[in-house]
């Protein structure tokens, strides 16, 4: 691994940024490794001002959707009407409206 490697994984584990998986792995890395260790000195010391308690929160679902879709090129996932609503389903829709009101014509024509 070259420095730069190093030095940009020793950053990821101080800020916290990998899979638990990779972290793991990281820190291993770390303890076997002085030039990594110290590399994670140095990050430490330079995020050290960023490092105050700060209360974990969980973004809402539509925010982690918009962010998904922005990185990740993903569509957002819509709801049911949204989904039901949406312009490719509109012809659908129509049809689905126009056999309804076709059974109740013809309910409200056997009746009276």
């Amino acid at each position: 691994m070259t420095s730069p490697e190093k030095s940009l994984l020793a950053a990821e584990l101080v800020l916290g940024l990998l899979p638990p998986q990779e972290q793991a792995d990281g820190l291993r890395a770390v303890a076997r490794d002085p030039e990594l260790a110290g590399e994670m000195a140095f990050w430490q010391s330079r995020f050290i001002g960023f490092m105050g308690p700060v209360e974990e929160e969980v973004p809402s679902p539509q925010v982690f959707d918009a962010l998904q879709a922005r990185l990740f090129g993903e569509a957002p996932r819509r709801s049911f009407w949204q989904e039901i609503l949406a312009p490719e389903n509109r012809g659908l829709l129509v049809l689905v409206l126009a056999v309804k009101l076709g059974v109740l014509a013809l309910l409200l024509y056997a009746l009276f």
